[in-house]
């Protein structure tokens, strides 16, 4: 049992959430992949901020940007709070939040959804968009094309948040696990990301990555397959190396050629596999010191959520999707903290608002896809960002 003045030292986690919405105040709570400490960015500035990110030019904060061409809204890090657990130590509260928040006691007990009944006409809606989209690429407009589906999941009933991102960061500890909310549109995005967009660290290491092709991490009789034994098809190959090659081609725009690639290789994330080329460069050594910042303007849209050739592929998607993707898809990640950033693609993601769930998957369209395979891989990741719900 806890003691009286454990409860008066520590504040459940969930309860400063709670309270932070009720003040309407922007925050983002993340776990970087293979840490164990959990990071809370409030910002005590209830201005919306929106801006070209200028990693040289940015103060400490938080950047979560739409898939889209409008500016990214960015989060000043007024108090960077670090703990582990599910409680956090009256002592890193902030001082607008300490004097209203009591004890380790959860405000909802679980993290719980009410479900829309399933629409039986969106799985033939979903194969006649990618068969349509096959058809364009076999026709020349363009190479791969990355076609997503939302789906609308249900009304919340629990909303225990900090618990279904505990559950989260212990389901996918290789990922990129995080919550932020976007006040100005009352939205709040839960997600484990395994896709690097830009990172760089104190040493000036920047790092991306190509990541692409899809299998479950689990064979027709759920036993898990090992990285290791996975085998890739044609169209799995290919795809990766589409997105290989744009990111040395975005290199090469921007006259770089020492950098270090690793891979590709097979790499688990949660209950998916996919296949994963490093790109490493040392931006002091080649005296490149806004490298993050200039690369982060060529990748994103990167090809793995977009396609090859870029313009062309946008199209496609804006002609054949016929919804908002939004943040989906979009980038986030902290920004110059502790002299580092780290920016990650929003992918196994969902959106809430007013109490609705929506979740987001796509697969990258070749000539060689399979309709049928390709909606089974989105409703394997969709899985993905289920699994931080009480069933």
């Amino acid at each position: 049992m806890t003691s009286p003045s454990t409860i008066e030292k520590n504040i459940y986690a969930g309860n400063l959430i709670a309270h932070c919405l009720d003040l309407r105040l922007p925050f983002a709570l993340y776990r970087l992949p293979g840490q164990k400490n959990f990071q809370f960015v409030i910002s005590e500035n209830s201005n919306e901020i929106r801006k070209k990110i200028d990693f040289e030019e940015c103060t400490s904060g938080f950047v979560i940007a739409p898939f889209g061409d409008e500016l990214p809204y960015f989060f000043e890090a007024k108090q960077i709070i670090s703990f582990s657990g599910d409680q956090i130590s009256r002592e890193l509260i902030p001082n607008f939040a300490a004097r209203n928040l009591m004890g380790e006691t959860p405000i909802e007990s679980g993290f719980r959804y009410f479900p829309v009944a399933e629409n039986v006409q969106e799985k033939q809606e979903y194969l006649a968009k990618i068969e349509s989209v096959i058809q364009k690429i076999k026709g020349g407009e363009s190479h791969k094309v990355v076609i997503s589906r939302k789906k609308h999941l249900g009304q919340l009933v629990e909303k225990n948040y900090f618990k279904a991102f505990q559950t989260l960061s212990e389901s996918y500890p290789s990922a990129f696990v995080s919550i932020t909310y976007i006040p100005w549109r009352n939205q709040l995005w839960i997600g484990a990301s395994p896709e690097i967009l830009v990172t760089q660290n104190q040493k000036g290491i920047f790092k991306t990555v190509a990541l692409a092709g899809t299998q479950s991490a689990f064979d027709a009789n759920g036993n898990e397959i090992s990285p290791i034994e996975a085998l890739w098809s044609h169209k799995e190959i290919e795809e990766q190396a589409l997105v290989s090659r744009y990111i040395i081609n975005c290199l090469k725009k921007i006259r770089v050629r020492e950098y270090q690639e690793y891979g590709p290789k097979t790499v688990k994330a949660g209950n998916l596999l996919h296949l994963c080329s490093t790109y490493s460069i040392d931006s002091k050594e080649i005296n490149f010191s806004n490298l993050s910042s200039v690369m982060l303007d060529l990748l994103h849209p990167t090809s793995a959520v977009c396609g090859i050739p870029k313009e062309p592929s946008l199209q496609i998607i804006k002609e054949t999707e016929n919804y908002d993707r939004e943040f989906y898809s979009g980038y986030l990640g902290p920004v110059n903290i502790d002299n580092e950033s780290h920016v990650f693609v929003n992918l196994r993601s969902m959106k809430i608002e007013n109490d609705e769930i929506y979740a987001f998957a796509g697969g990258g369209i070749t000539e060689d896809s399979v309709p049928e395979k390709e909606w089974n891989e989105t409703e394997i990741k969709l899985k993905t960002i289920q699994k931080s719900f009480d069933f």
